[in-house]
């Protein structure tokens, strides 16, 4: 029990080395949740005329998470702290229903959970749905093998993973009740079932498309396998994903030479990863839901990360031969390579953002239009967040704007754009400056190729700019 313990204390040690490594957490919305959670602190002190503080029932927790601790002791202890939490959960939440499903002890195929950890889900700082999703990996194990003590804990799991993000919550619910059901179809009727369940899934896609306005891409097809959540940030992320898919791609043939044909298809982890690949493939990746101002995106996107966990349970019931466990770790240092190196340019660019900001008036309004076309994830959305804080006003944050998130903007005012169309309009450069901007400040690149700004005057056009943030290779 000590030796297990211990091996579970330097385990976590080196989980969380890439939230440490470098002065910042590069992680796209998370410098949004960290400025929101200032403007929190902002609106209690009487500083956040036009802003209030709402109570929503989900997409709050970890934002709850960050403003508590922000208080405690600032930007750094909360974006650490909660940051290399949400990381803990969901990688040993992951863990724990393996071992529930399974019954295997899942050591081989611990770098291939720690990539998805670090995935395309935590680089673009979509921590409420990664925090609800880790939560929920915790609750399909209480609930794999189910008692009345085991089940009362996954309730109480799955409500607090409601507060975070409902997306993951919902899609819990649906494994587990497929699980339930699969222990009940007479045996006879077992391939049934995930034909079943994916004529619901065609059904539900029916009547999202009769209520709502959605959108579908072709990208959905690549999102298929998964793997999209290895590819983190440009094209050379293509490589750990392709290693990956090889070694997943193998140790499902051994499982599938494994045991008899129907006995494989009669599996409910395979069934589930089986009709997971309808979902993706059929469900909208952008719905537009009645009282916000913004749709909800990138719903394949997020879902790739649950359904990559679920592929890992499934390929765990096959112990891995000794070259399918290094090309999980080839894979694995392959792409913490380019994070350490990536995610340091990242911090670079950021002090200069600080650096051009710093002359400001305190509480000037700044904005940028800087965009990266060679990343996947997103570099300069929220460039000007974190660096605002205690200086200046990241004025075209969309958050507040779009109903969404606990902060939200009642009205117009010089904090933060009220409609977060006009925020779209300064991203794609055709904003234009009105009075009751002044005075406002552009980031960008100056002529020595360093960053800086500038002020604005009224009816000028806010232009959109290139600037890549990343090195090609390494």
């Amino acid at each position: 029990m000590l030796r297990k313990r211990i091996q579970v204390l330097l385990i976590s040690v080196a989980l969380l080395i890439p939230c440490f490594w470098h002065k910042n957490i590069q992680a796209g919305d998370l410098s949004s949740h960290l400025y929101n959670a200032w403007l929190a602190t902002e609106i209690s002190a009487g500083r956040g005329e036009g802003l209030e503080v709402a109570t929503p029932t989900t997409n709050v927790l970890f934002d709850g998470m960050l403003l508590v601790l922000m208080k405690a002791g600032g930007p750094w202890l909360a974006e650490h702290v909660s940051v290399a939490l949400a990381v803990l959960i969901l990688f040993w939440g992951a863990v724990a229903w393996m071992r529930a499903a399974t019954g295997c002890e899942p050591w081989t195929i611990l770098p291939c959970l720690a990539m998805l950890a670090y995935g395309w889900v935590f680089h673009n700082g979509l921590f409420n749905y990664y925090l609800s999703c880790g939560l929920c990996l915790w609750v399909l194990a209480l609930a794999w093998q189910p008692s009345p003590r085991r089940l009362a804990g996954a309730a109480g799991l799955l409500l607090l993973a409601y507060t975070a993000h409902a997306i993951p919550v919902v899609w819990c619910c649906g494994v587990v009740a497929y699980a339930w059901a699969a222990r009940r179809v007479p045996k006879r009727f077992v391939l049934w079932l995930p034909l079943a369940a994916m004529v619901l899934v065609l059904a539900g896609r029916v009547v999202i498309e009769l209520r709502y306005r959605t959108l579908s891409t072709f990208h959905q097809i690549l999102e298929m396998s998964s793997l999209d959540q290895v590819w983190v940030f440009g094209p050379k992320y293509i490589a750990p994903a392709v290693l990956l898919g090889m070694v997943w791609g193998f140790l499902l043939l051994r499982l599938l030479y494994s045991r008899p044909i129907k006995e494989f298809l009669g599996n409910v982890l395979v069934q589930l990863c089986a009709v997971m690949v309808v979902v993706i493939l059929v469900a909208p990746t952008r719905v537009e839901l009645g009282g916000y101002r913004m749709a909800l995106a990138f719903i394949t996107e997020r879902l790739t990360l649950p359904f990559a966990v679920l592929i890992c349970v499934m390929l765990s019931q096959m112990p891995a031969l000794s070259w399918q466990k290094a090309g999980l770790g080839v894979a694995a240092a392959l792409q913490f390579s380019f994070l350490y190196v990536d995610t340091g340019a990242l911090n670079r660019w950021e002090e200069q953002v600080s650096a051009a900001i710093r002359p400001l008036p305190e509480g000037s309004r700044v904005v940028s239009s800087l965009h990266d076309w060679t990343s996947r994830s997103l570099l300069w959305g929220h460039a000007l967040d974190r660096a605002c804080i205690g200086r200046c006003y990241s004025y075209q944050n969309y958050e507040p704007g779009s109903l969404q998130f606990r902060i939200r903007a009642t009205r117009p005012n010089g904090i933060v754009m009220h409609d977060p169309a006009d925020a779209n309009r300064v991203d794609s450069g055709t904003y234009v400056v009105r009075p009751a901007d002044l005075p406002l400040y552009l980031l960008a690149q100056c002529p020595d190729g360093r960053l800086c700004v500038k002020g604005m005057e009224q009816g000028e056009r806010v232009p959109q700019a290139e600037l890549s943030l990343l090195p090609a290779l390494w």
